[in-house]
């Protein structure tokens, strides 16, 4: 009789052994490649705003947290600031109508561009102009205040403009220290015309508002990821009667400092302070500082008030105190920071640190600039989509474990039936 013939036991388990080892293999190959797909740290939109005679803004984003810093003119500081989105500096120190080219260093790799320069303003000779804010609050969908984000503002005839969320879901830019588009001479923006509001926050889409000048002290309330504000007034069907209650709500204003905030750290020199108060009654305001300056401040029709000091406070601890004709009197310590003259100085949020320590030169990686956040003046309610990917619900993985279960599950199967059919032959 002719011998059957057979692959021997053992190598059929080495066989199937060995492909459940490749499954395995393969399986975490696949789920690899996804895994690093999480986020870079390559800025997003870098701007420059706020430009004055000696000073000026750069802020940008990244789809993930990541350490950075600036270099202007080949001179780098290291901002020890915490891992973050969103990236503002603000560079004081610098000379007027004098051009100033810069790097962005994050993540440790340089990004530079041609677009990557500046030139500052003319100072004018003319005094600066009385103080003009616009200011206003930011919230999440979810109602809480926002942080981490930053309003860019665009006036027909000014320079861009831009201000940095603070954790309190505030913000303020001083219109009355602001530049004409020509940056030669101060900008006083009209009193009704259509101006653009762009927020970016990480995680949420980017916020587009068509506004107006006559709406900026302050702002109505800013809602992430809604093309139009949180409350929106129906002046159309207006009346008499509601016009007449809004000014009884407004004449209640209690007397309050919005900005600053208590021991708030600013790095302006000439900071604008404003809050509420009984509308149309005066107000003392007193900076204890030296020297000590004082005024009379005339509240707005809608209860809003705002100040600046008539020069620059030297650097330290001050207090400001104001007081209403029936001497109802409220008062906020805030420490303004020193700026060093010989080259630029930057700063962060609050919570930045600043050393003057120069960098270690890392890589070079060539960034193709981004376009410049210049809205037109044609209203508009699309929603515009970020780059920056949500995270909220985790980082998907792909691959399966179902391919491996599969191969056990034979592999089971194979070696019980080489088993059985051995006993019996």
């Amino acid at each position: 009789m002719k011998k059957e013939k057979r692959i021997p036991t053992i190598l059929g388990l080495l066989f199937l052994i060995g492909a459940v080892f490749g499954g395995i293999f393969l399986t975490n190959q696949n789920t690899n490649p996804v895994s690093k797909a999480s986020g870079t740290c390559d800025p997003v939109n870098p701007q420059v705003t706020n430009i004055t005679y000696s000073s000026a803004n750069i802020s940008f984003t990244t789809s993930s947290e990541c350490l950075s810093n600036v270099s202007v003119n080949n001179k780098n500081f290291e901002n020890i600031k915490l891992k973050s989105k969103i990236h503002y500096f603000e560079i004081t120190g610098l000379k007027e109508n004098n051009s100033y080219q810069f790097v962005i260093i994050s993540d440790g790799k340089n990004y530079n561009s041609d677009s990557f320069n500046f030139q500052t303003a003319t100072k004018p000779n003319k005094t600066i102009p009385s103080s003009n804010l616009a200011w206003g609050r930011v919230f999440t969908p979810e109602g809480q205040s926002a942080s981490d984000a930053i309003v860019y503002l665009n006036i027909p005839g000014s320079s861009p403009l831009s201000a940095l969320v603070t954790t309190s879901g505030n913000w303020n830019i001083s219109l009355s220290t602001s530049f004409n588009e020509s940056l030669t001479d101060w900008f006083t923006p009209p009193n009704n015309v259509e101006e653009n509001l762009v927020v970016l926050s990480p995680n949420y889409d980017q916020t587009q508002i068509v506004s107006n000048t006559s709406r900026n002290n302050p702002v109505p309330d800013i809602t992430l990821g809604q093309n139009n504000f949180s409350s929106p007034q129906n002046l159309e069907s207006s009346s008499e009667s509601l016009i007449k209650t809004e000014t009884d709500l407004t004449t209640q204003q209690p007397l309050t400092i919005t900005n600053p905030s208590d021991n708030e750290t600013i790095s302006s020199p000439k900071p604008d302070f404003f809050g509420t108060a009984p509308a149309k009654t005066k107000l003392s305001v007193k900076v204890e500082s030296d020297p000590v300056y004082t005024d009379t401040v005339t509240v707005n029709d809608d209860g809003s008030w705002n100040w600046s000091p008539p020069a620059n406070l030297a650097p330290g601890e001050h207090t400001i105190t104001v007081t209403t004709t029936d001497n109802k009197t409220i008062s906020r310590k805030f420490i303004v920071l020193a700026a060093e003259s010989s080259q630029p100085a930057f700063s962060a949020s609050s919570s930045a640190t600043i050393t003057t320590t120069p960098t270690p030169t890392p890589t070079t990686k060539k960034l193709t600039p981004s376009p410049t956040i210049k809205i037109t003046n044609t209203p508009t309610t699309t929603q515009v989509k970020t780059t920056n990917p949500s995270t909220a619900s985790g980082v998907p993985k792909t691959g399966t474990t179902l391919p491996t279960l599969i191969l056990i599950i034979l592999s089971i199967c194979s070696v019980s039936f080489a088993y059985v059919y051995h006993k019996k032959s």
